[in-house]
C-alpha cells in the first residue's frame, strides 16, 4: 500500500481519510542523522528545525509518495506550504487549514475543509471515499489507540525504557495500520510481562515540543528518568482519545480535534494545562521536565506560564532547551542528573 505522506506539527492531520482512500498514513518527522542541510537553500535557518528536516526528507523521497498533506499547526507549517509547493516534487499537495479555536465557528469551518479535502482526494485519484469506509478507518484507528493506552500504562508500572515507548509511537504514524495493530499486540504481551518499574529510575512527566528521534529519549534514560506521562503528539496527544460513533464520520472527527489533548498553538491554553495537571493528578510523579526545541516558539513562549502555574500546583519543574541532534549532549545529562538530586 503506498504511503501518503503528511506534515503536521502537532496532531492536527486526520489519517483516517488516508486510510479510507487506501494509502498508508505517513508522519514525516525528518531524519536528525541526515540533518538539515538539503533544506537550508529553500528556508532561514533560524527557523525550526524539526521543520527543517521534514522538507529535506521531502525533497530526498516524495517521489515515492503518493501525495502530500499539510495540516496547520503552527507558523513552520503555514510558512513552509508555498516553499515546498515550489521546490518539492509531487503530483498531489494539500492545505488543511486545520482551525486554532475549537469553538462552534472553527467546527463548521473544520467540517467544511474537511470534505473539500475528501473531494479534492476523490478527484485526484479518482475515488469514491464513502462513510463506510471512513467508519471503518476510524474503527481501525480506534483499536489502535486503545492498544497503544494499554501499553502507555504500562509505563509506570513495567520497566519500559523512553527509547522502547517513542518506537512504539513513532510506529504508530509510520507503518501500515493493518500490520500495526499485530505489531502492538505483540508489543502488548512483551511489556505485560516485563520486570516491575526499577527502583534507580524517577517517574516524570515530559512536556513540551515534539521529540521526533530516540536519540533524545535516551538522554532522559541515562539521566535516570523514566517518561510515564506525556502530553507530546508522538505520545498521549496521539491515542488518549478515541472517535466517537457518529452517523457523519466526518462530523465524528471534527468532534474528535476538539477533545483530543491540545498543544501550546491552540486558543484556549486553559485546555492543554487542565489535561496537564489532570494526568499529573491521575499518576504519581517525582516532576516535570519541560523542553523545547531549539527556534520552537509557540513551546518557547508557552513554557515561562506553565512553569509558574506547575510551581503554583506543587510540582518541581526543569526547562530545557535542546538541538535538533543525535548527539547525546552531556550538558543536559548533567543538568538533569542534578534536578534528579533535587528531587
Amino acid at each position: 500500500m503506498q504511503k501518503f505522506a503528511y506534515f503536521d506539527t502537532g496532531h492536527e492531520f486526520p489519517e483516517e481519510i488516508i486510510m479510507a482512500a487506501g494509502f498508508t498514513p505517513y508522519k514525516i518527522l525528518g531524519d536528525v542523522h541526515v540533518g538539515t542541510a538539503a533544506a537550508n537553500d529553500f528556508l532561514f535557518q533560524y527557523l525550526c528545525p524539526f521543520a527543517r528536516g521534514c522538507m529535506a526528507e521531502a525533497l530526498s523521497d516524495s517521489e515515492q509518495w503518493a501525495g502530500i498533506g499539510f495540516a496547520h499547526g503552527c507558523d513552520a507549517t503555514n510558512r513552509q506550504f508555498d516553499v515546498w509547493k515550489a521546490h518539492v516534487k509531487h503530483t498531489f499537495l494539500h492545505w488543511l487549514d486545520v482551525p486554532m479555536k475549537i469553538n462552534k465557528t472553527a467546527q463548521t469551518f473544520y467540517r467544511q475543509d474537511l470534505n473539500q479535502f475528501i473531494k479534492a482526494l476523490n478527484r485526484h485519484f479518482d475515488l469514491s471515499i464513502s462513510r463506510e469506509q471512513l467508519r471503518a478507518a476510524i474503527n481501525r484507528s480506534n483499536k489502535i489507540k486503545t492498544v497503544m493506552k494499554q501499553l502507555a500504562a504500562l509505563r509506570a508500572e513495567k520497566d519500559i525504557p523512553n527509547p522502547d515507548y517513542f518506537e512504539m509511537t513513532r510506529m504508530a504514524v509510520q507503518e501500515p495500520k493493518e500490520q500495526l495493530l499485530l505489531n502492538l499486540e505483540v508489543m502488548l504481551d512483551d511489556w505485560q510481562n516485563r520486570d516491575p518499574f526499577p527502583k534507580d529510575k524517577t517517574p516524570i512527566l515530559l512536556t513540551g515540543s515534539d521529540v521526533t528521534y530516540k536519540e533524545w529519549m535516551e538522554v532522559l534514560e541515562v539521566s535516570g528518568f523514566r517518561v510515564v506521562r506525556d502530553d507530546l503528539s508522538l505520545g498521549e496527544r496521539y491515542f488518549n482519545t478515541t472517535i466517537q460513533d457518529f452517523d457523519d464520520p466526518v462530523e465524528a472527527l471534527v468532534d474528535y480535534n476538539c477533545r483530543i489533548p491540545q498543544p501550546a498553538t491552540k486558543v484556549p491554553s486553559d485546555n492543554r494545562m487542565q489535561y496537564l495537571l489532570q494526568i499529573l493528578d491521575e499518576t504519581k510523579v517525582e516532576g516535570v521536565i519541560l523542553q523545547t526545541l531549539k527556534f520552537c516558539e509557540p513551546y518557547a513562549l508557552d513554557a515561562p506560564w506553565v512553569i509558574e502555574t506547575l510551581k503554583h500546583h506543587g510540582y518541581k519543574v526543569i526547562p530545557l532547551e535542546r538541538e535538533f541532534t543525535p548527539t547525546l549532549d552531556h550538558q543536559t545529562i548533567t543538568r538533569l542528573e542534578t534536578f534528579k538530586e533535587l528531587l
